[in-house]
């Protein structure tokens, strides 16, 4: 009949309607170009002024809505209706379906999102192990490769980093090693973040935007010259971090003292995931409370004892 007719002619221009939202979409391009007419509300109005009976060209546009309450714009199509149409005459076919289907649309798209977040972390977590091994030596780091160190001369025995001031309660533990090349001077940073440890409020805590930053150096005999941070330490896990200075053995003159700093920002994880949490709380301590960032961490600057480097220490 004539309504069915209609109907696959809205159908087809609905289609075509979202084609082309999606195309723009895809192109970045500004929607507002486009029709922001749902394609079945022209019919409604048609249904409802066509028929020299108002009442049925009332239950013809409510079987347009019936029909096609999934893609019509429902806001709009009962705008349209009649004000003195009784409410038992669209609950019935429209109103009670609607909603039925928008409570299962809302249960399909928490599982959705249930299972998309638990991918999400699961990403995130082999992310974050990569870096983790990438990182954890001279041999595994790429950035360090590029740099075409040559042959290392010899590496320190690790040592205790300790800071100037009290420490934070959020202060890993730190230990240092010192490689040494012909012309180059590379301090590895182990960062352990103990999976006991907690931040102010008793939470579990993350590690982000971790640095060892070479702040100052008594000899212009070594120069920083590159640092390599981490993105992440999740609790119980060791992260290295890496400060590249460029060297002059024969110019440096006994020994050397480097100014150094630790930077990182904690961020509370959840129980369950051991992902980070936003909270927009922090806490203070011995280290200088740098900034608030965007996901609500709060981030640290801890001073260091500084690192003494003797020209002996070159071979």
């Amino acid at each position: 009949n004539s309504l069915e007719l209609a109907l696959e002619y809205c159908d087809v221009r609905h289609e075509r309607q979202q084609a082309q939202l999606e195309e723009a979409k895809a192109r970045g391009d500004a929607l507002k170009s486009l029709s922001n007419e749902c394609a079945y509300i022209p019919l409604v109005k048609v249904a409802l002024s066509s028929d020299p009976d108002s009442d049925r060209g009332t239950a013809a546009a409510i079987q347009v809505l019936a029909l096609r309450r999934d893609s019509i714009d429902k806001a709009a199509a009962l705008r349209l209706l009649p004000k003195n149409i009784p409410m038992s005459s669209v609950v019935r076919p429209f109103l009670i379906p609607a909603v039925v289907e928008n409570e299962s649309q809302v249960r399909r798209l928490a599982v959705a999102s249930s299972l998309l977040r638990s991918r999400y972390i699961q990403l995130k977590q082999k992310l974050t192990e990569a870096q983790l091994k990438s990182q954890a030596s001279l041999h595994s780091a790429l950035a360090l490769k590029k740099l075409n160190l040559g042959d290392p001369i010899h590496s320190s025995k690790p040592t205790k980093a300790r800071p100037v001031h009290a420490a934070s309660p959020n202060y890993p533990d730190v230990m240092l090693i010192k490689h040494f090349f012909p012309r180059h001077l590379v301090i590895q940073a182990q960062v352990m973040n103990n999976a006991n440890a907690t931040n102010n409020q008793g939470n579990a805590r993350t590690l982000a935007d971790v640095a060892f930053v070479i702040a100052e150096s008594s000899d212009e005999a070594l120069v920083p010259t590159m640092e390599l941070p981490l993105k992440t330490v999740p609790p119980g896990a060791t992260g290295s971090v890496w400060c590249v200075l460029a060297a002059s053995p024969q110019r440096l003159d006994g020994a050397a003292f480097l100014t150094c700093e630790l930077r990182f920002t904690v961020l509370e994880v959840d129980a369950a995931t051991g992902t980070p949490l936003n909270f927009s709380e922090g806490g203070g301590g011995g280290a200088t409370d740098i900034a608030n960032i965007g996901f609500g961490g709060r981030t640290y600057v801890e001073e260091l004892q500084d690192i003494e480097v003797r020209h002996t220490e070159f071979g």
